[in-house]
């Protein structure tokens, strides 16, 4: 029941790591190569004030003095800081803009000997930021063309970083295995190679609780083991450390144990105001321990904690799954009708969410595509210029064309990359067409969409009109003829037969018209008060005409006469519906409508049942579906019931066959309603 929360709570925790986690290392490279140190003493002074506007040309000042002297580690290191500025201040073009020049320099100057702020900007800042962001497609798309790059290059850093970027991502989502997978591969390689990275006890603890996640228990052990071997100093990596043990021994049921490390792990927050950030994951926990060890009352207190704090609040994703958390915990309590509570406050903050995550999703894809389109431009430029390069090359084969023997073998060395430029040309312009292609194809489908959606509902208003206005002639003037040749039986009965096929074709223009309506209606207030039994009455007596020779039709009230806050239209248009399905399948016995009204829980259980022939256990749901007919040769469409239920829903009931009734067929029609003196 509470694994979906758990899996938020961890996920969001994650995402607050990952993004806090990441230090910023760019002054890190140039440590031990020495340099001026009234240089180094300025790049302190830029990094203290890479939030304020003034850096940017403090910045460009580095860059420049370092460029002086020869430094261009330090002229990587200004770069970085200048993309600082902009990654802290969320401004996106800022930060691509930022990523390309420091890519762009590093090629320029050696992509080897600078890979490390090669890399550091791909993954800790552009990816990061897309992280943040929630835009996780675009995120692992540009890990996963970081991680190739790294693997071409024989840069095992790089690798790492990729992997642990993987495995995070795939944490945020909770898709725990492929994140597992992850952070042992990001583990091996800094094993294998030697890489002594500060935020390895972190890593150790993210890979236990993927394995704990996964009921791996002795796997997330030995990587805690592996983590507090390497004694960290920082108070977050202990707390990540103390809060996996936590979850471990909460998973082999050892309780003792698992309060000694809860309390270890909030031992780290007391006095240290840098982990304030991290506290949503201090409550997750002491809520996971209370739930478990059943001191729900804690528990409670902790979630409600968490509703208070205004900085977890703008969270927003965690903070509408707390109310689910309180639903849960309430559930376990037995205090059923708090809990329903919370589950409607959680469905109702949950759908906006929803919304977004949908319109996140598309936004991510297109982002892709864009991506694609920039890179494929990137490259036209990029042969652009190398063509340039080639056409000055020409003119100095030209000047030095007494050097034939040189000459001949730097044309033919020309020739081939010539050659090998067109082909890469080629593909790119092959590569460009298929990305305008798609998106062509996805415009034209939008609108398609569009134009089909406008059609529907042009043709459904014009059927409204065109198709109602005739039959309510048709049955008006089958209504005079009855007057007219009242004592004619011939000409009574072909009238009968052109009244009822008219109402079952109204019926079913109304049933396609309400079916249309509610598929765009998200629900369908109250809008009335009625008194039941008077609705009741009126149904049955415009049912009477349906009933068959031998057959009865008996409304059975269960109370005096109640007055109710509901849709009476909507109402007594399923029961309607019910009673003319009752007679039409009813040969003999009788048709009883009657009802219960359960005060406490605001609900109307009405029960319409016959002793008609009855449906199938196993076809009891297959009826609710569009266009199903269990007797193919019966009259009818087969919207009538998914109509009904449709309603029964928009109203925040339902509609069920009871399987328990044997002598035909019970149709159950629940309806929640409202009382005078509610309002």
């Amino acid at each position: 029941m509470f694994q979906h929360l758990r899996n938020v709570l961890f996920s969001l925790f994650v995402l607050a790591s990952f993004a806090g986690a990441l230090p910023v290392r760019a002054g890190q490279e140039f440590r031990e190569t020495g340099g001026d140190s009234v240089l180094k003493n300025y790049y302190h002074r830029v990094r203290r004030l890479v939030n304020s506007p003034e850096v940017l040309p403090m910045c460009d000042t580095l860059f420049r003095r370092a460029g002086e002297q020869g430094w261009t580690r330090m002229q990587a290191t200004a770069l970085c800081l200048r993309l600082d500025h902009f990654y802290y201040n969320n401004d996106r073009d800022g930060i691509v803009d930022g990523v390309r020049r420091v890519q762009d320099f590093c090629v320029e100057n050696g992509r080897k000997d600078l890979a490390y702020f090669y890399y550091f900007v791909w993954g800790s800042r552009l990816v990061t930021y897309y992280t943040k962001q929630k835009q996780f497609n675009v995120a692992v798309y540009e890990t996963r063309r970081m991680l190739s790059e790294a693997q071409a290059d024989g840069y095992p850093f790089g690798e790492a970083e990729c992997y642990r970027l993987l495995a995070n991502l795939y944490l945020i989502q909770n898709t725990f295995d492929r994140a597992y997978d992850y952070f042992r591969q990001e583990l091996n390689v800094m094993e294998e190679h030697g890489i002594d990275d500060i935020n390895l006890p972190t890593q150790y603890a993210s890979l236990a609780q993927c394995a704990l996640e996964l009921d791996m228990p002795d796997s997330a052990r030995m990587a805690l083991d592996k983590g507090r071997a390497l004694r960290p100093d920082s108070p977050y990596q202990r707390f990540t450390l103390d809060k996996g043990m936590a979850l471990y021994y909460l998973h082999i049921k050892d309780f003792d144990k698992a309060g000694a490390y809860v309390d270890s792990a909030a031992m780290h927050f007391a006095g240290n105001s840098s982990m304030r950030s991290y506290l949503p994951g201090l409550r997750f926990l002491r809520t996971e321990y209370y739930r478990t060890t059943g001191r729900y009352d804690k528990a409670l207190e902790t979630v409600h904690e968490a509703l208070s704090d205004t900085l977890q609040r703008e969270g927003g994703y965690l903070y509408y799954t707390l109310y689910k958390e309180l639903g849960n915990i309430h559930w376990l309590r037995g205090d059923m009708r708090r809990s329903a509570a919370n589950y409607r406050d959680y469905i109702h903050l949950s759908d906006s969410v929803r919304s977004a995550e949908i319109r996140s999703g598309t936004d991510d894809f297109s982002g892709i595509l864009e991506i694609a389109r920039l890179q494929g431009e990137t490259r036209e430029l990029q042969l652009d210029l190398q063509q340039k390069r080639l056409r000055s090359t020409y003119l100095i084969i030209a000047l030095l064309g007494g050097v034939l023997v040189l000459g001949g073998l730097g044309l033919a060395r020309l020739m081939r990359l010539n050659r090998r430029l067109k082909a890469s040309e080629e593909v790119v312009k092959a590569q460009n067409k298929n990305l305008m292609a798609v998106g062509e194809e996805l415009r034209m489908a939008k609108e398609r969409a569009e134009q089909a959606s406008l059609m529907k509902s042009n043709f459904i208003q014009s059927m409204s009109h065109e198709v109602r206005t005739p039959l309510n002639s048709i049955m008006g003037f089958s209504q005079v003829l009855v007057s007219k040749f009242r004592n004619d039986p011939t000409v009574e009965e072909y009238v009968s037969i052109i009244e009822t096929s008219s109402l079952s074709l109204l019926r079913m223009v109304d049933d396609v018209l309400d079916i249309a309506y509610l598929d765009q209606t998200e629900e369908l207030p109250r809008t009335d008060y009625c008194t039941i039994n008077d609705r009741c009455h009126e149904c049955v007596a415009k049912s009477l005409s349906q009933l068959r020779a031998g057959v009865t039709m008996i409304f059975e009230p269960s109370a005096q006469d109640p007055v109710l806050h509901t849709n009476s239209k909507r109402v007594m248009q399923v029961l309607l519906h019910l009673l003319h399905n009752a007679a039409k399948f009813t040969v003999e016995g009788e048709i009883i409508l009657t009802y219960t009204c359960r005060i406490p829980e605001r609900t109307m259980l009405f029960t319409v049942s016959d002793t008609g022939p009855g449906i199938p256990a196993g076809e009891q749901e297959q009826v609710f579906e569009r266009f199903v007919k269990l007797d193919t040769f019966a009259q009818g469409t087969g919207l009538g019931l998914p109509v009904c239920r449709l309603i029964a829903t928009k109203l925040g009931g339902s509609l069920r066959v009871d399987p328990s009734y044997t002598v035909g067929c019970r149709m159950i029609f629940e309806v929640p309603f409202g009382l005078p003196d509610e309002l």
